[in-house]
């Protein structure tokens, strides 16, 4: 019966304890660049051909200003808050129905209607400063509006202002009149006529209180649209959205962003960190440390542990890639040793060696099924490939996947594969490297891992989600006596992690068969 082996592995701390992964986040946004591009092209793109298609339209603004000082005389106070609600006033009273009734009659094509989502009013406290802007889509008809509006609510004010003092000297007038007749009211007759004097003084001067300032001048450039200032508006928009999606991709779907978090999930050892597929050639110092360190971990197994397992938990090139080159490096190293294509499904030992991919390992497990067990050691020999020539190793020798026809399941799960197994292990290769397919999702992986020594699971971080990594180190705890480790992919490092010479829990020394 077999014995469990227990891991030499602590992991780290609970990562509630760690401080916020800003790693973790950045890895996010590398893998969603693709969207980020997408949205931001689509959203600027859309922005800038919808700018394109509108009609331009053109803005002209004329200025009314307030003076406080003309005409401050006994009748009207002048304080700040005063002068605030007076400009307030003005403001609101520009576009009221009845300056734009007028104002659409002195206007061709123009209407109370129309004017209202032309003009725009704004005050200017601190100048005492009223704008009156109005878009129009003809440049002239836009300074027309503004200065037709400005002129209008002038001469209205003119008017009112003008009977204002007309209804004040009235009144004072008939008080002034009623003083006179009586002698004991000469003081009160004194001070009205004061006050009229003033009003006189008032009159004279007020008209220039509220005034035209600036005369709407037609515009030399449309007002809208801008394309390019809105495509730049809106591409800093579209990036702030993209940034906010991709993030919001993570939270509902995260990915691992270290090796530390896909050790903590698994409870596996980190063996190697290799950079991501696309940074491969040009991280090459930390690719061929990595390829050392498992190296370096292969050569612990004892002489009679021989079957390494390189998988992975779903489907990766990149799983192929390390099967080839550990192998490699362990025949460049003066050990003799057999890679065997074993995932049947998707195939690539064989075509990145360019070896023919029949006859392979399904027909030598066929050969077996049909009771060629005595002549297993021939019949591999037949199957086997000479690579020396491509790999520059003449101790690796290649057995191809072979043709399965489906029924992949029923050959691994099968007696032919542990005689096959067995045949290898009595074999002088001293290693023999097995490039298997995914743990996950199919029944291939798992059936094969049985028979390996040693089991080397290749991790894409930017694939595993924090449930696919806990699975899969269900699956590899579930390999008794035997030894497991991880390949991290996209990693940056492993530091603080056993790697390489010490990282295997290895099993005892019996093979699978005698276990």
């Amino acid at each position: 019966m077999r014995q469990p082996t227990g891991l030499a592995w602590n992991g780290p701390a609970d990562a509630d304890d760690e401080p916020v992964d800003v790693p973790r986040y950045l890895a996010a946004l590398k893998r969603a660049w693709l969207l980020i591009v997408l949205l931001i092209v689509l959203i600027t793109g859309t922005v800038f051909v919808l700018s394109l298609a509108i009609s331009e339209t053109y803005r002209a603004t004329a200025r009314i200003v307030f003076d406080d000082r003309a005409g401050a005389g006994a009748l009207e106070a002048t304080d700040v808050e005063t002068v605030r609600r007076r400009l307030a006033t003005v403001e609101v009273l520009l576009t009221t129905r009845d300056v734009l009734q007028t104002v659409a009659r002195d206007l061709p094509d123009e209407s109370a209607q129309t004017l209202e989502n032309k003009i725009e009013t704004s005050v200017d406290a601190d100048a005492n400063i009223i704008d009156i802007s109005a878009t129009d889509e003809d440049a002239a008809g836009a300074a027309a509006i503004a200065n037709a509006v400005a002129r209008q609510f002038l001469q209205m004010e003119t008017a009112a202002e003008r009977e204002r003092f007309a209804r004040s000297r009235e009144v004072l007038q008939t008080a002034l009149d009623r003083a006179r007749g009586s002698s004991a009211r000469r003081e009160e007759a004194e001070a009205l006529r004061a006050q009229l004097n003033d009003l006189n003084l008032s009159e004279a001067a007020g008209a220039a209180r509220l005034r035209l300032a600036q005369r709407a001048e037609p515009p030399s450039e449309p007002h809208s649209p801008r394309p390019f200032r809105n495509a730049i508006f809106a591409f800093f928009a579209s990036a702030f959205i993209a940034v906010l999606a991709a993030l919001a991709i993570d939270q509902i779907a995260p990915r691992l962003s270290s090796a530390r978090e896909l050790t903590r999930l698994t409870g596996i050892p980190v063996l190697a960190a290799l950079p991501s597929p696309r940074r491969l050639r040009r991280q090459r110092r930390q690719a061929e440390e990595a390829f050392q360190a498992l190296q370096a971990s292969a050569l612990q197994l004892p002489a009679d542990r021989k079957v390494l397992l390189v998988t992975s938990a779903f489907s990766s090139d990149l799983k192929s890639t390390v099967s080839l080159r550990l192998a490699r490096s362990l025949a460049r190293a003066g050990s003799r040793t057999l890679l065997i294509s074993a995932d049947l499904g998707r195939p690539k030992i064989d075509k990145l060696l360019g070896v023919s991919r029949a006859p392979g390992l399904a027909e030598a497990m066929r050969a077996v099924a049909d009771g060629e067990e005595p002549e297993i050691e021939e019949l591999l020999a037949e199957k086997i490939a000479d690579v020396s020539a491509v790999t520059a190793a003449p101790d690796l020798d290649v057995l191809p996947a072979g043709n399965a026809d489906g029924n992949r399941p029923n050959l691994f799960a099968g007696e032919p594969m542990s005689l096959l197994f067995d045949a290898l292990e009595r074999s002088d290769y001293r290693y023999v490297v097995v490039d298997g397919p995914p743990l996950l999702g199919v029944l291939d992986g798992p059936l094969l891992a049985r028979n390996a020594h040693a089991v080397i699971a290749v991790c894409r971080l930017d694939r595993m989600t924090p449930a696919a990594a806990a699975e899969l180190g269900d699956v590899l705890r579930q390999l008794d006596s035997t030894a497991v480790g991880l390949v991290a992919v996209g990693a940056r490092t492993v530091t603080g992690y056993p790697v390489g010479l010490g990282a295997w829990a290895l099993a005892d020394s019996r093979s699978p068969a005698e276990a």
